[in-house]
């Protein structure tokens, strides 16, 4: 066996070869391929299980990015902040992913979409972005028996460099959070380690029997801010939980406690704003090795204006 044989390789992933945008994964991760496989059990009585039939077969990509955080990155890991319920995350033209090695080599995946939003981290000695995962599905209208319906591989073809990368894209600093006029928060406020956005979204799944899974349509989006707030009274927090008093009532809408919240970098940016914030969490914990103080979190509740919904949060660049 050739030592060469034996192969580590570095790569990027470059999403929608018509208007690309680049990714390296973080230093210490990989991009990491997944074949996601179901089969069918097929099997007789008195012989117990005999086979299993193709269900589906499809990728899935995982990585985490390098930390970089352009309007078009935003773009591409966000794309659900404001979405159109029951829309699907593919459409008829098909948007490829590409793997290029380091060694020259590319992988084309037919139809890609993003289906795991980032985490965001805001603190100083942490890079923005958490690990994000892409569906790789095949060619719209086309069969399983299909040339190259769910991917490529070629040993050649791929470019490695990301001519857009500079050490100064990855942007590490300090972040404080602002929340409407809520007494305590109107200003900025530091936080004891930093901020974390946790996006979510759900799916329904779109399973026609002759091409297995072929789309998924938003369901539900939403957002959590978390962090452990410094400087900040019980009193205040405890106030703008509404949890007892004036206007507390089992059954009052929390999207009337909330306003707009929006984290700020040293540099003025505003990488992330959730709207209609409003608490859902409250830690305290007592004892010489704790804060007493612990974290609060802020669910996203987008405003409705003339029946029209809102965007639940919105991701710039930082």
């Amino acid at each position: 066996m050739l030592r060469s044989s034996i192969q580590r390789i570095p790569a990027r992933f470059v999403y929608n070869t018509g208007t690309p945008v680049s990714f390296l994964a973080k230093e210490g991760t990989v991009i990491q391929q997944d074949l996601v496989y179901e089969g069918i059990e097929v099997g007789a009585a008195g012989l117990g299980l005999i086979d299993k039939r193709d269900s589906q077969m499809y990728y899935r990509v995982t990585f985490t990015p390098d930390g970089r955080l352009t309007a078009a990155i935003a773009g591409a890991l966000f794309p659900y902040a404001n979405p159109t319920i029951g829309a699907g995350i593919f459409t008829d033209t098909d948007i490829t992913g590409l793997v290029e090695g380091q060694d020259g080599s590319l992988d084309t995946y037919s139809s890609v979409a993003l289906e795991k939003m980032p985490e965001m981290f805001f603190h100083p000695n942490k890079t923005l972005l958490g690990a994000c995962s892409w569906l790789a599905l095949r060619t719209s209208n086309t069969d399983w028996s299909g040339a190259n319906s769910l991917v490529t591989q070629a040993n050649s073809g791929g470019t490695f460099t990301d001519t857009g990368f500079t050490n100064a894209g990855i942007v590490t600093q300090n972040y404080t959070l602002s929340w409407g006029s809520v007494t305590g928060f109107a200003s900025a406020t530091d936080f004891y380690d930093g901020l974390t956005f946790q996006p979510a979204v759900a799916f329904e799944d779109d399973v026609p029997a002759r091409y297995g899974l072929y789309n998924k349509r938003i369901k539900t989006v939403g957002g959590i801010v978390r962090g452990i707030p410094l400087g900040q009274t019980r009193q205040n927090i405890l106030a703008a939980l509404a949890a007892q008093g004036t206007g507390a009532a089992r059954g009052t809408s929390r999207a009337g406690t909330g306003a707009t919240l929006t984290i700020t970098g040293a540099d003025a940016s505003t990488p992330l704003i959730l709207y209609g914030a409003a608490l859902m969490d409250q830690k305290q914990a007592w004892g010489i090795t704790q804060l007493r103080q612990g974290e609060v979190a802020w669910m996203a509740t987008p405003t409705i204006t003339s029946g029209v919904r809102g965007a639940y949060f919105a991701v710039a660049a930082a």
